[in-house]
């Protein structure tokens, strides 16, 4: 693993094991989908993360405590970012999200899914599919669409993919013939 990777790795471990359970991490949870958002939709926090030339050291933290305590972020949302600045690592602020999320999920039991259709499921489809491919653990799905499925389902399910379309199936059947 590269020095990098490692960086963030731990970084979003050690947010987790500070954070531990219950309102704490409830509290830090909703903290960092805000600066999820601004990384996302604000320009000029997103330039300001990647850009560890703007400002001295200490210009970019205090104005960074600044915007956490203006956003009414608590003590342990506003430490983190602060230690990620000191180690210059604020560039690699998303991945470190990113990292945190997969690791509470993993920690919580919690899979994501994406189940694709050929058409958009109702309520009791949907139930009827979680409840299915869930088999025993929790999941996180998210639905979505593709025509060209032609009609049937694909089920991604942590690294798994259950293909149950009928362009899988037509697929499938052509390379079987194309063997025999």
């Amino acid at each position: 693993m590269k020095r990098s990777a490692q960086q963030v790795r731990r970084f979003a471990k050690a947010l987790l094991d500070v954070a531990g359970a219950g309102s704490g991490a409830e509290a830090v949870q909703a903290d960092l989908a805000q600066v999820r958002r601004w990384l996302d939709a604000a320009p000029a926090f997103h330039v300001f993360a990647a850009s560890a030339r703007l400002g001295s050291r200490e210009a970019r933290l205090r104005a960074l405590l600044e915007l956490a305590r203006a956003a009414g972020f608590g003590r342990l949302t506003a430490e983190f970012l602060a230690r990620i600045e000191a180690a210059q690592a604020l560039a690699r602020l998303g991945e470190i999200l990113d990292e945190y999320e997969r690791l509470r999920r993993e920690r919580a039991g919690i899979v994501r899914a994406e189940i694709v259709s050929a058409r958009p499921l109702g309520a009791a489809q949907r139930a009827e599919l979680a409840r299915r491919c869930g088999a025993g653990r929790q999941l996180e799905i998210s639905y979505r669409e593709d025509p060209g499925l032609c009609g049937g389902f694909v089920a991604r399910i942590g690294g798994q993919i259950q293909d149950y379309s009928v362009s899988g199936r037509l697929a499938r059947l052509r390379r079987r013939l194309a063997e025999a």
